[in-house]
């Protein structure tokens, strides 16, 4: 057993992460960990690739769900390829991440990159590149999040893996989570987005057929490197994560104690 399937099998998988949504791939609930003054409520923050193939089941439970704002990181062609349905009444922050936007076969159709390990590099620096050119859309997104005064909120992009699975961690990291259990969250697409499901619908959306299934699946799943890459690049430019939440995403102790009051059940 690798080292990440270690993090993933050394915690449960608690039941209550699993929201019952059979078409949106990724969809969990993103409670329960434990943060320095509380636990994260569930119920209240959620995570999910792409909401455009939902069956009427999913329709209501989501419904059900009662979020109060979604926050769509995909881009806008993305976006209208793959259009979201959502419940009545739910406000929609549109943020387009864009990473690697020039030269990449995920999000241009120019490069043609060639074999597991350059897939690999390529998805190790997109998670740096979340920190060196995306911060400005993450602190916008992170300010209208607090804006809209959003007791439940979901955070999704196309997998719900890597420019969700950022998002998630930096919200985590302003809540006191412990590095162990945002490195457990991240891991856990996993075991909520499987390859053999979504290699397909990849294949579909993206010029790949030069690849095979072997070489793709740096792209398909989540990697702690890829996070770590992220963490890295946070010490890299501004001293470490913390500094990064502050300076990066302007997301001071006010800002945090306001997402601790939504988001934080405390002890």
């Amino acid at each position: 057993m690798d080292s990440t399937e270690s993090v993933i099998n050394g915690t449960q998988d608690d039941a209550r992460r699993h929201t019952g949504l059979k078409g949106s791939p990724n969809f969990r609930d993103a409670g329960g960990y434990r943060c320095d003054k509380g636990s994260m409520a569930w119920g209240r923050v959620f995570r999910s690739g792409h909401l455009a193939t939902l069956t009427e089941a999913d329709r209501e439970r989501l419904t059900d769900l009662d979020l109060g704002m979604v926050v769509d990181l995909r881009r806008a062609d993305e976006r209208q390829m793959e259009p979201s349905w959502l419940p009545e009444g739910v406000v929609v922050l549109g943020a387009d991440i864009t990473p690697g936007s020039q030269g990449s076969v995920i999000y241009a159709d120019s490069t043609q990159l060639g074999g597991a390990q350059a897939m690999f590099d390529f998805m190790c620096e997109i998670n740096r590149e979340f920190v060196d050119s995306q911060t400005d859309t993450y602190k916008d997104v992170f300010r209208q999040v607090l804006e809209a005064d959003a007791e439940r909120v979901l955070f999704h992009c196309s997998a719900g893996k890597d420019r969700t699975g950022f998002a998630i961690a930096v919200l985590q990291m302003a809540l006191g989570v412990s590095l162990a259990d945002i490195e457990t969250d991240y891991l856990l697409s996993r075991r909520y987005y499987l390859p053999e499901e979504q290699t397909p619908r990849v294949r579909k959306k993206y010029p790949v057929d030069h690849l095979s299934d072997a070489e793709l699946r740096p792209m398909m799943q989540a990697e702690l490197d890829y996070l770590h890459c992220a963490l890295t690049a946070m010490k890299d430019s501004y001293g470490g994560s913390e500094a990064y939440l502050e300076d990066g995403l302007a997301l001071g102790e006010q800002e945090r104690r306001e997402l601790r009051r939504r988001f934080v059940i405390t002890d």
